[in-house]
C-alpha cells in the first residue's frame, strides 16, 4: 500500500478480496494443475481463480493484466474461458462431468486410508472393497483402491477407494450395510480411515 514494495508473492489468499488499487499486474503460475488433476473440480476451481485474480488487477482508471504460465495454452476449457467467459466454460465442464457420470450427475464417497506401513492402506481398502462388492447393491461402482494422489504426507501413506452412484438412495443403501462391517476387518487396526460422503477434494 506504500509504494515501498512493488512485487507481492502469494498463495490463492491475494485473490481473495484484498484491495491493492496499484496492482495492474498478476501472473498465476502453473494453471495446468488445474487442468489435469485427479480432481475433476481442479478446473473449476481454477476459472474460478483466474476470475477472481483478473479482479485484482487494474482498479480505478488503471487498466489491468493476467499472465498464465502454462504448457496448454490451446486446452479447449481454459480457451472457452479466456474467450468466451465463465458460463460457456460452466457449461462444457458440466457437459464433460455429465460424459463421465461425475457431480452432479451422480454421488460420490471417499474412503481413505493411511498408515506408517506403505502396504497396510491398499490391504484394507481391497478387504474394504471385497466386502462392499459382496453386498450386490445396484447401481454402484467400486473405483480402486489407488494410491492417493498425495501418496505420501506426515510419515504417512496414503490411499483411496472411491465409491460412485447413480442415485443417491443406492450410495447410501450400500453405507447402510457397509460401514458396521468396516471396523470388523482384521487390517483397520492397522490404519486410520474416514469416509467422506460428497467429497470437497479427492487428494
Amino acid at each position: 500500500h506504500s509504494g515501498a514494495s512493488q512485487i507481492l508473492l502469494g498463495t490463492q489468499m491475494l485473490a481473495k478480496g484484498h484491495h491493492f488499487p496499484d496492482v495492474t499486474l498478476v501472473g498465476i503460475l502453473d494453471t495446468d494443475q488445474g487442468l489435469f488433476s485427479a480432481d475433476f473440480r481442479a478446473s473449476e476451481r481454477m476459472a474460478q481463480l483466474i476470475l477472481q485474480v483478473a479482479g485484482r488487477a487494474g482498479r480505478a482508471e488503471k487498466p489491468g493484466q493476467v499472465v498464465l504460465q502454462t504448457h496448454h495454452p490451446d486446452h479447449p476449457l481454459l480457451q472457452l474461458l479466456l474467450t468466451q467467459g465463465y458460463h460457456r466454460f460452466a457449461e462444457a465442464a458440466l457437459a464433460e462431468r455429465r460424459e463421465a457420470g461425475l457431480p452432479p450427475y451422480s454421488t460420490l464417497a471417499l474412503l481413505r486410508a493411511e498408515a506408517g506401513h506403505r502396504d497396510h492402506p491398499q490391504q484394507f481398502l481391497h478387504q474394504a472393497r471385497d466386502a462392499a462388492a459382496a453386498l450386490a447393491i445396484a447401481g454402484v461402482e467400486l473405483l480402486g483402491p489407488v494410491p492417493a494422489p498425495m501418496e505420501k504426507r506426515a510419515g504417512h501413506y496414503r490411499a483411496h477407494l472411491l465409491i460412485q452412484a447413480t442415485r443417491r438412495s443406492d450410495l447410501h443403501h450400500l453405507l447402510d450395510a457397509w460401514l458396521p462391517g468396516l471396523e470388523k476387518i482384521p487390517g483397520q487396526r492397522k490404519v486410520r480411515w474416514t469416509l467422506d460422503v460428497d467429497p470437497t477434494e479427492m487428494i
